[in-house]
């Protein structure tokens, strides 16, 4: 009498058909793996159940004693799941991404050049200064500009930023131009490591105003011809220069560095107000609501 032992001929069949699918998706790239790995289980209990009924009909014709092989079921069921969720994982690009994770370098890369030559009209220049920290020069040149480097996790030696379009909007309102620098680009659901240091060259004899965060922003402004305002809860620190013509005020701030005059407690909260002079004191920076205001 002859022992047929179910399951072995369905963990043949299934490994051959599952691998078949498998090499197809790979090279022709068809098939949803989600799909397959739905139907697996199903699958499975019906290529079981033609094997019974196969080996039931030649019982008849000769003595067959069937037993099953639940070690070659469960073997088969965890390993096709194994692969069909391995297929998913492929197809939905996470193995990529996350090889693509362990491959990445640190890299220090030029900001593309940003240059606004054409000011004619243009009294005033309002700049969102973004996320990043930033040094703000005044220039005897008629241009804006904008330059620096930024520090990326650069995956297969692609640069994070392209073009300026993709760190800076600017745009022209009436007599104002209006400049924001944007948050670095980053991956989405990884911990994407990205920084810039850029430095911004501004007309002296415009009117300029930053609206700033948390960030450090530097300040150098020289042979300043015009009055610049500063909003910002970060750091400020100002470079006044040998020649320096300015007034510095600060309005609500926490801690003040340097030889400020007038010093005024608002509150009881430590917000102070103050003022520093150079020279004539010809044109005023305003500084207002920083956590520090450093002048040297």
């Amino acid at each position: 009498m002859r022992t047929w032992r179910v399951g072995s001929f369905s963990m043949g069949a299934a490994l051959l058909l599952l691998g078949i699918f498998l090499l197809l998706s790979q090279v022709f790239k068809w098939g949803d793996p989600a799909v397959a790995l739905l139907s697996w289980w199903p699958f499975i209990f019906i290529v079981l159940g033609v094997e019974i009924i196969v080996y039931l009909a030649r019982s008849q014709k000769e003595k067959v004693a069937i037993q099953y092989d639940f070690i070659s079921i469960i073997f088969i069921a965890a390993l096709g799941t194994c692969g069909l969720a391995m297929a998913m994982l492929s197809a939905s690009g996470l193995l990529e991404l996350a090889g693509n994770v362990v491959r990445a370098e640190v890299q220090t890369a030029d900001l593309p050049k940003y240059e606004e030559a054409s000011l004619n009209g243009i009294d005033r220049i309002v700049v969102d200064t973004g996320t990043f920290p930033l040094t703000v020069e005044s220039t005897e040149e008629k241009a804006v500009s904008l330059f620096g480097t930024y520090q990326d996790d650069a995956i297969n030696g692609e640069k994070l930023i392209k073009n300026a379009s993709e760190y800076v909007l600017a745009e022209k309102k009436g007599d104002t131009l209006f400049i924001k620098l944007k948050e670095l680009p980053r991956q989405r659901f990884i911990d994407h490591y990205s920084d810039a240091d850029a430095t911004l060259l501004i007309p002296a004899d415009k009117e300029v105003e930053f609206k700033g965060s948390e960030r450090n922003l530097t300040f150098k402004p020289r042979g300043l011809k015009n009055d610049w305002e500063i909003n910002t809860s970060g750091w400020v620190k100002i470079e006044s220069g040998e020649k320096a013509d300015m007034k510095i005020e600060a309005n609500k701030v926490y801690e003040l560095e340097g030889e400020w005059k007038n010093i005024k407690d608002i509150n009881a909260e430590g917000i102070k107000s103050g003022h520093i002079s150079f020279g004539k004191g010809t044109n005023t920076i305003t500084v207002n609501h920083a956590n520090m205001v450093e002048v040297d």
